[in-house]
């Protein structure tokens, strides 16, 4: 009777606590309010569904609050479809808005920008700037900033600051700061001109191409053109260094390679090691290794040598299996491989390359495959007789024995997107260049749909940061069948937050590529919303590919579909493997990781083997004494064989933690229990 009337006026459905009565209430009567078109109940409704991360029941919701007039939902809708790769879609639903919201109109601004409409983008800076927005003053000064309209972004930055913009104050101290720079970098540099000083020109401009500074030029591209001209001052007497320097700040547009090869060719003819040395680097980025090596040689042929031009040059060599030379290299760096200095990072990067090395003899797979070396001269003679296919098969077997620069060559002969794309995955990932410098290898054969070079297109624009442009790419591949394009999506919508529907849309699509993770993810996704049948095949799949997390997760599929006897198995490897999934956390995150004993316990109470719940539960007990729900497990074993003060302790233990939780209602429950016991009517 206790239990009945408990139970009773708690308002829940049986094995539903009452705070989820107490939602699922709230939910319906926001639903009902929503489709009877209820004032605001469109939004309600909305974000209610959004903070449960049910962004596909959501979306239609905001739809219909924008199409009432709602602003804030225009921008939401915009957002949200933005996350999710649709950046038509997000525009549309910026625009239904952004001519009387400023929010939307920042949004709207900034996709634009993003996408390279910069006169797009300050249009609708400056008309949400009308609108009242602060960010976008702010964001349309720093527009004006990148073009070098200094006194104009000031003044704006001036005003957004004044309206209480805290980036605005903070932009407009670092542009001033940049101009009380550049002065005393130009009134510095006026003093060695006057002089006729070469050496203190260059040294006057010293920490303009701080690497720490780089985040100014990206930011501020007009400083390129200004620092540009003070180099160009230093140069014109006579500094070689300054010649180089300047060229690379030319070399940032590529429109202008041509300009910064030749500042740098006058500087090396002027005698300055160091112009051979980034000529070089150029030329390795770009993928001309014979021009890498020669410039990197001529850089070491200086009094002194040029210890990176040695490193480099070392480097190269060890990529093309030229052990002994790449040996010789990296020693005439001078370093001291028995003592090398533990505070030199250089020392160490060369120690490194020379331990590789050995590395490489003592592994015959890293060597040139024996069976490749006998079929290049039968290959070599197809070549010359024949066209581009027995060129690119040639160009493979070069590729092969790692002898790049050959290879390269007839890839380049061979100039078909199979060959062109092999070409620039072997520059890339075995012979140093640069991958953004490489993508135009890679796009003819994804122009003909190979899943794979898109994806390796996304993969280098991921890697230089350009995230943006990384996720089209990877959308093309996902779209051609590439599981792992599809699995950064994913991960991407995960990591954003608050759209786990879309996330396990695209791990859905990697895991039917094969892939073991994702198809754990998904499982996981599904068995957190109660689709525990989807969920099933998912989870069998990750557990076959080995994955340590499956079978806890399948373990909780199995017990929603009501087979406990199956999910007792499962759990039991999951207890197994949990020392090892635990390594692979962090201290926080390892909090949030479920303990599968206690899901064993609970299987087994289920089962009715209370003596092996105990079993599970004193493994528990014995890391953790006052673990809560380990406590209330073993205070409803308690109950069930009738120890009511044994149940007591455990549920006051739980609930000393956790009072409002199902363990203090069980407390009561007992409590009145064991009042009646001791105290019959």
């Amino acid at each position: 009777m206790v239990e009945h009337s408990s139970q009773g006026t708690s308002g829940a459905a049986p094995g539903e606590t009452p705070g989820a009565a107490g939602e699922a209430a709230v939910a319906a009567e926001l639903k009902a309010a929503a489709a009877a078109g209820a004032p605001g109940a469109y939004r309600a409704y909305a974000e209610l569904l959004t903070g449960r991360g049910q962004l596909d029941e959501a979306l239609p919701w905001w739809a219909r609050a924008a199409d009432a007039g709602d602003a804030d939902a225009s921008r939401t809708l915009a957002i949200c479809h933005k996350d999710r790769g649709d950046s038509p879609e997000a525009e549309r639903w910026y625009r239904t808005a952004a001519d009387r919201d400023g929010g939307c109109a920042f949004g709207l601004a900034r996709l634009l920008q993003e996408s390279g409409d910069t006169a797009g983008a300050e249009e609708w800076y400056g008309r949400g700037a009308a609108l009242g927005s602060v960010e976008c003053k702010t964001n349309g000064a720093v527009m004006l900033a990148a073009r070098g309209e200094w006194d104009t972004a000031l003044e704006r930055l001036a005003e957004a600051s004044a309206e209480g913009d805290g980036v605005a104050t903070r932009t407009r101290q670092v542009i001033e700061a940049i101009l009380a720079d550049l002065a005393d970098w130009s009134e510095t540099l006026a003093e060695a001109e006057a002089d006729g000083d070469p050496e203190a020109a260059y040294e006057a401009l010293r920490d303009l191409l701080d690497p720490d500074r780089k985040g100014m030029f990206d930011t501020y591209p007009h400083m390129v053109a200004e620092a540009e001209a003070l180099y160009a001052r230093a140069a014109a007497i006579g500094s070689a260094k300054a010649l180089v320097d300047q060229a690379i700040l030319v070399a940032r547009d590529d429109s202008r390679w041509e300009e910064a090869h030749a500042l740098a060719e006058r500087a090396h003819a002027l005698g300055y090691d160091g112009a051979a040395y980034v000529l070089g680097v150029w030329s390795e980025e770009r993928g001309e290794l014979r021009a890498a090596e020669e410039w990197y040689r001529k850089a070491d042929d200086a009094d002194d040598g040029h210890i990176w031009a040695c490193f480099n040059l070392g480097l190269l060599c060890k990529r093309q299996r030229r052990l002994d030379e790449a040996e010789r290299w990296l020693r005439a760096t001078g370093v001291d491989e028995e003592d090398p200095d533990p505070f030199d990072e250089s020392e160490e990067r060369i120690v490194t390359a020379l331990e590789d090395i050995a590395a490489i003899r003592a592994d015959p797979a890293r060597q040139p495959p024996e069976e490749w070396r006998e079929r290049l001269p039968a290959l070599a003679v197809l070549a010359e007789e024949g066209g581009p296919d027995a060129w690119f098969d040639y160009a493979d077997a070069l590729d092969r024995l790692y002898r790049l620069p050959e290879a390269a060559a007839w890839y380049r002969k061979a100039g078909t997107p199979r060959a062109l794309l092999d070409l620039g995955r072997m520059l890339y990932e075995v012979g140093g260049a640069k991958g953004i410098r490489m993508v135009r290898y890679y796009e003819p054969a994804a122009a003909e749909g190979d899943a794979g070079a898109a994806y390796d297109i996304g993969r280098i624009h991921d890697e230089a940061g350009d995230k943006r442009t990384a996720e089209v790419w990877f959308h093309r591949a996902a779209d051609l069948g590439h599981g792992r394009a599809a699995w950064w999506l994913g991960r991407t919508s995960e990591e954003r937050g608050g759209d786990p529907q879309q996330a396990e849309r695209w791990y859905i699509r990697a895991a039917r590529a094969g892939l073991t993770p994702p198809a754990f993810l998904a499982g996981r996704s599904m068995v957190r919303r109660g689709a525990h049948a989807d969920a099933e095949p998912l989870l069998r799949a990750a557990c076959d590919g080995d994955h340590m997390e499956a079978p806890y997760w399948l373990a909780k599929a199995l017990r929603g579909l009501g087979r406990p006897e199956e999910a007792e198995s499962r759990l039991r490897r999951a207890v197994e493997a949990h020392p090892r999934v635990l390594r692979q956390y962090g201290g926080m995150a390892r909090l949030d990781l479920p303990d599968p004993r206690l899901d064993l316990a609970e299987v087994l109470v289920e089962l009715g083997r209370d003596e092996a719940a105990g079993e599970s539960l004193a493994e528990v007990f014995a890391e953790s004494p006052r673990h809560r729900t380990a406590h209330r497990l073993a205070g409803g074993i308690a109950r069930r064989r009738g120890d009511l003060e044994a149940a007591a302790r455990h549920y006051e233990e739980a609930a000393e933690h956790d009072p409002d939780g199902e363990a203090g209602m069980s407390l009561t429950k007992i409590r009145a229990l064991l009042t009646h016991v001791t105290h019959p009517h």
